[in-house]
């Protein structure tokens, strides 16, 4: 596949997100048709976000924002290293760096998305909607992408070793 299409997809992907982290915590629905399109934010039941003020809503938001902007810091970093990668700078400190960092912030965010129901049922609780179920869970497809950001860890020690080594052997060349 090339670089161009998933670079193209991995920018998609944050428009995509965008998008569903307004509609989660804003009182617009889209329609089409006769069809109505609700988002609600993980943890939330099914319209919970209309009888919310927007007092709660924004208290919802501004939680759940710093794991949707850690997701994009890494995914800027992961196209950063799609660039160099275009540029053939496979084993480069640079490119090394870039997947570090992405790993690291999908870990991150990953953590704060975990986190982040809980934190906000008690904050809503606190503001005066008694009503929130508290609850923490973690689903399989969390841990997966954890497992995943420790292979991508793994991975960058390798290059990293690998770029050692090889500047080891110029040194003797």
């Amino acid at each position: 596949m090339k670089i161009t299409l998933i670079r193209a997809l991995l920018w998609l992907c944050v428009a995509v997100q965008a998008a569903f982290f307004v509609l989660a915590w804003t009182t617009y629905a889209p329609s089409i048709g006769s069809m109505t399109i609700d988002m609600t934010a993980i943890g939330l039941p099914f319209g919970a976000r209309l009888a919310m003020t927007a007092a709660q809503r924004a208290i919802g938001a501004a939680l759940a924002l710093p794991a949707m902007l850690v997701l994009f810091l890494g995914l800027w970093r992961l196209d950063r290293l799609l660039l160099n990668f275009r540029r053939r700078e496979l084993f480069t400190a640079q490119s090394i760096g870039h997947l570090r960092a992405f790993a690291g912030a999908t870990l991150l965010a990953t953590l704060l998305s975990i986190v982040e129901p809980p934190v906000r049922t008690l904050a809503l609780r606190l503001s005066g909607n008694g009503g929130q179920h508290f609850a923490v869970g973690v689903n399989s497809e969390q841990l997966m992408l954890i497992l995943v950001c420790g292979m991508f860890y793994l991975i960058t020690r390798l290059m990293q070793e690998g770029r050692r080594l090889r500047e080891e052997n110029e040194g003797f060349v």
